[in-house]
């Protein structure tokens, strides 16, 4: 079994869906922007993020800077971002088991950082980010020539279908979860490795 798993972190690690509707009313703040509600973060679960930015009426081409002015909005919330339920046991339970655990995340490395010292989490090696939302598999590529490790040495944990995505570009095996920001039927439609309804899921797939 591969002993290297690499997390993705909102969605995966941790539930944020909770601040979403807060960050979007900032970041849209004075803009002439679709006002959302909560439901309506849970509807857009069923939508790639490409389907999302249809449905809210945001240029895929505003994506790149509103997703930097996203990651400043989001420093602020950090203290109402909560760890899914089960995931700290998981990751103790990886650690003791020998795994080695990384992060690689569209979110900000020094926000991710604070949050995992803050909730004894810190378990992990190396934590990266991503700058490019489409493009992900290019930074697991690089993960993996950074460590010397082939596509069969790592497996990746995310909750988009962007991850999965990216991870059949590079090679790497997938293990969806369904708690985060996408839902379990379109995840299921991307056909990852595996899906994961709960933290104990991913044990049980990694340690059997």
């Amino acid at each position: 079994m591969n002993k290297k798993i690499l997390f993705d972190f909102d969605g995966t690690l941790v539930q944020s869906e909770n601040i979403l509707l807060a960050m979007y009313n900032e970041l849209f703040e004075g803009k002439d922007y679709k006002d959302i509600t909560q439901e309506d973060i849970e509807k857009l679960r069923s939508y790639s993020l490409i389907d999302k930015c249809k449905m809210l009426g945001i240029s895929v081409y505003k994506i790149p800077k509103l997703y930097i002015e996203s990651k400043k909005i989001y420093k602020k919330y950090l203290s109402s971002v909560e760890l899914k339920d089960g995931v700290a046991n998981m990751l103790h339970e990886l650690k003791d088991q020998g795994f080695n655990l990384d992060i690689l995340s569209s979110n900000d490395a020094s926000t991710i950082s604070e949050f995992v010292k803050n909730n004894d989490i810190d378990l992990f090696d190396h934590i990266y980010s991503s700058n490019n939302l489409f493009g992900k598999h290019h930074a697991i590529k690089n993960y993996l020539k950074k460590h010397n490790l082939t596509e069969k040495d790592i497996w990746y944990v995310g909750d988009e279908v962007r991850d999965i995505v990216s991870c059949k570009k590079a090679g790497v095996k997938i293990i969806a979860v369904t708690w985060g920001y996408d839902s379990e039927q379109i995840l299921s439609e991307e056909k990852p490795d595996y899906l994961a309804r709960k933290p104990q899921e991913i044990l049980d797939i990694l340690l059997n």
